[in-house]
């Protein structure tokens, strides 16, 4: 974490504004207010200022003048610093952002979401607060120049400026067919596009997939419906509880839900106690799936802050799975894969661009 975070704070609502600071500034966290704004054109002439050049910038949706998509777009091209938007995150202004701003910003890392609290809810008020510390010194770790500029991956280190990875052997019997393997994709910032990515270099055919991304539970839909748009032969779906888990199928788990799967090889979806403060966690998918796939199950921990995906990677283990975390080379915050490798449960660390040949690898092809 940096000395010091500094934060500039837009909403139209001063009553907003007052109660985002009073927050932050409560918050025991080595984070500074530096502005408010009313709008998206006075956050604009501020940063134009040196005094109050933010390193984070969280911002309401619908503001007069210039909204908040608008104003993102203004601010990657002229100050580019990650954004947390907060708002009500109704359903309305998710299809909005993701009209209007796009998935770009979101997929990169470079944006973040936060749902306002409901009113005279003490629960949601704590989880709001949470939240909102949580990702701004989340979002202060992020590498905007793999952000901004993207992945040049003809440019990436090779293997052999790595550490050595241990190579993940092939199963010692041909299995007779992909469902016999299960592979499980854990992310969080900056997933989206990792994701993305390693899904454009799926084969026609291929074990299911099942991907554990952290995000607003109103964007899940919307996400998948990009995904199917970009890649139509990868059959992308949001899975029914007990429907049976298929090959050449890509499984996103939906939001608000834990996504464990059964022993018959089917999905379980249900609201529980959130794992990490997270529903669903990736850590509740790799722990089930342990129990069922065992030997013939691959874990993927991806970018992302904190350590889901830990524990569920140790139980891989044990039961003779296999673990993949990507190099901090190509994450733009190294949180859960460093986790995993710390937890000395890694199979082989490879960049992001690497990660489609070694499942084609451990999957015999």
């Amino acid at each position: 974490m940096k000395k010091e975070i500094r934060v500039l704070v837009v909403d139209d609502s001063a009553v907003a504004r007052h109660r985002i600071s009073e927050i932050i500034k409560n918050s025991g966290k080595k984070i500074n207010i530096v502005g408010t704004a009313p709008t998206g054109r006075v956050a604009l002439n501020k940063m134009e200022i040196p005094k109050f050049k933010p390193d984070i910038v969280t911002m309401d949706i619908m503001m007069p003048e210039m909204d908040g998509f608008e104003t993102i777009g203004h601010i990657m091209d002229r100050f580019p610093v990650p954004v947390i938007i907060v708002s009500s995150l109704s359903q309305k202004d998710i299809d909005v952002s993701l009209s209007n701003l796009g998935m770009a910003a979101f997929e990169s890392g470079a944006v973040e979401f936060v749902r306002k609290p409901s009113i005279d809810d003490t629960y949601d008020e704590k989880r709001f607060r949470r939240e909102l510390i949580e990702k701004i010194i989340n979002l202060s770790q992020v590498d905007l120049t793999k952000v901004i500029t993207g992945f040049d991956f003809q440019s990436f280190i090779e293997e052999g400026d790595i550490d050595k990875p241990v190579v993940i052997e092939k199963p010692k019997k041909p299995l007779k067919k992909f469902t016999d393997l299960l592979i499980v994709i854990g992310a969080s910032t900056g997933g989206p596009r990792a994701i993305s990515l390693i899904l454009s270099k799926i084969p026609r055919k291929f074990p299911p997939i099942v991907i554990i991304q952290h995000m607003p539970q109103e964007m899940v839909g919307q996400w998948v419906e990009r995904l199917t748009r970009l890649y139509p032969h990868l059959n992308i779906r949001l899975p029914k509880n007990k429907e049976l888990i298929q090959q050449n199928r890509v499984y996103i788990a939906p939001g608000g839900r834990h996504c464990a799967i059964q022993g018959t090889k089917r999905f379980k979806l249900y609201k529980g106690e959130k794992v990490n403060f997270l529903m669903p966690a990736i850590d509740v998918t790799l722990n089930s799936a342990a129990e069922v796939y065992g030997k013939n199950i691959i874990g993927v921990i991806l970018t992302g802050m904190g350590k889901d995906g830990l524990e569920g990677s140790k139980r891989i283990k044990a039961a003779n799975g296999s673990i993949i975390a990507e190099h901090k080379s190509t994450c733009v915050i190294y949180g859960m894969p460093k986790a995993v490798i710390d937890g000395n449960v890694v199979d082989t660390v490879v960049p992001l661009h690497k990660i489609p040949t070694v499942l084609s690898e451990f999957c015999g092809k």
